[in-house]
């Protein structure tokens, strides 16, 4: 949900576009559908997680899930702390 928030906060103050045209066409439409979606995909994985976890596939990919999530989170962390420094200084 941190991806969610900071990516909200980022497009409402201007300060990002978002580039997943699905994601950025579900945001234009409505926000809490944006939000909806955010959180229905994690809990999709985690109700099907028990019946793939055997599949070799499966750890190699959540495993850079959550490595490209960290990155991205970090991301907006940056960006949204030299945004709101901007906003405070001008």
């Amino acid at each position: 949900m941190s991806d969610a928030v900071f990516t909200d906060i980022g497009l409402h103050l201007s300060f990002i576009e978002e580039l997943n045209p699905l994601i950025r066409s579900v945001y234009e439409w409505h926000v809490a559908g944006y939000y909806f979606l955010k959180l229905i995909l994690p809990l999709l994985l985690m109700a099907f997680y028990p019946y793939i976890r055997k599949r070799a596939w499966v750890k190699p990919c959540l495993s850079l899930t959550v490595i490209i999530y960290g990155v991205v989170n970090v991301y907006h962390f940056v960006w949204l702390s030299y945004g709101l420094t901007y906003l405070a200084t001008s």
